[in-house]
């Protein structure tokens, strides 16, 4: 794969990567020190801070059967690039990275189509690395920085591209399977009572287990049901 791109600034990486994607081959990353418009899951608003990394990968996969699973693939790079350097993180299903319960990294995927055909994916991770005073904003964060970790941006980014690559392949062969032991030894919420909310939706259960294709398997009062997509809670 070819270096990463690097922006000083930019609206978000997954959004210039979108819009350029005809012009820049399968695998190409870009980080930026800065996002003006950064966002997450649901298109809420991702305060990019300066000192984290913000990072997106372009994607054109030939199979399309596992795409759901590639930002739990992020989360499972993202961990095994922080237990590198130290630190002890968990996954909050489907795709956040905390470190004691506390937010340390989101991811976001987004697919490009046209004409009812995939064009590309981009997957994006924003990885506190070296900010402080996180507590101001609107859930309970950290950064290495704070965990005591003194790294750079550009260590963190080598880790996480390196696993990343690594295990990409039998992903796009096989799907979440060949990840599932790497994602539920991280799984904070296993056996636990959670909540998860989708739209207007609240479930409450035990998260007994995490599927072969990455769903969650919550045991409810009515039964085991299977769910697809969500914000859980402790």
């Amino acid at each position: 794969m070819q270096p990463p791109i690097h922006f000083e600034e930019l609206d978000s990486t997954i959004t210039y990567l979108k819009n350029n994607r005809a012009d820049l081959p399968h695998g190409t990353a870009v980080y930026a020190d800065r996002q003006t418009a950064g966002r997450g899951r649901f298109n809420r608003k991702w305060v990019s801070q300066e000192g984290g990394l913000y990072l997106s990968i372009l994607l054109k996969p030939k199979d399309t059967r596992f795409l759901a699973n590639l930002t739990q693939l992020m989360a499972v790079s993202v961990c095994h690039a922080l237990e590198e350097l130290g630190a002890d993180p968990k996954i909050k299903w489907p795709n956040d990275v905390q470190v004691n319960a506390q937010k340390i990294c989101g991811i976001l995927s987004e697919a490009v189509t046209e004409k009812g055909r995939l064009e590309a994916v981009v997957v994006g991770a924003g990885v506190n690395v070296a900010q402080e005073g996180l507590d101001k904003i609107d859930q309970p964060a950290t950064s290495l920085k704070e965990l005591g970790i003194n790294t750079t941006k550009e260590r963190v980014l080598d880790l996480v591209l390196e696993f990343f690559w690594r295990d990409y392949p039998a992903l796009s062969a096989s799907g979440f399977k060949t990840i599932r032991p790497d994602f539920l030894k991280r799984f904070a919420a296993l056996g636990k009572e959670v909540t998860v909310k989708n739209g207007e939706k609240t479930i409450f259960g035990t998260a007994e287990d995490v599927s072969p294709n990455g769903t969650l398997i919550l045991r409810t009062a009515s039964g085991p049901e299977e769910i697809y997509i969500g914000d859980l809670i402790v």
